[in-house]
């Protein structure tokens, strides 16, 4: 049986994040996790990483600990950046038609929308913590 709790320490560039996915779908494989909660928790990690990446300017290490239970998969995000806590950023308006709809912007709200819970903290270390869970069914 896989472990129940993996860890992910990646440097906060493009090429760490690349070597993280690679780590995470190793991970997902290996515990035979089915399409739907597979592909939340691709989505959740991906969109979450790399906005620490693009927006957070990270200094040290990103870590992410990803936590499996029968009811659901937990991805706890620790990272050095700017702080941000997504649960206090709006949600974009929505486009009268698709000619006006601009790319980009959403990635939260899918995050949102895959994750049963959602908390942040900054750490008295200046760190940011935000952990996702999100269902395994």
């Amino acid at each position: 049986m896989p472990s129940d709790q993996h860890v992910l320490r990646f440097p906060g560039t493009r090429a760490g994040f690349e070597n993280a996915a690679a780590a995470l779908r190793g991970v997902l494989d290996a515990r035979g996790l089915s399409d739907g909660p597979r592909y939340n928790v691709e989505l959740a990690f991906e969109e979450v990483a790399t906005n620490i990446i693009r927006h957070g300017s990270p200094h040290g290490d990103v870590e992410v600990v990803i936590a499996f239970s029968e009811h659901e998969i937990v991805l706890t995000f620790d990272d050095d950046g700017a702080a941000f806590d997504p649960r206090e950023h709006p949600a974009p308006a929505v486009p009268a038609s698709i000619d006006e709809a601009a790319p980009g912007g959403l990635g939260l709200v899918l995050v949102r929308k895959v994750t049963s819970r959602m908390t942040y903290e900054r750490t008295s270390q200046h760190r940011n913590h935000l952990t996702l869970a999100i269902s395994a069914r």
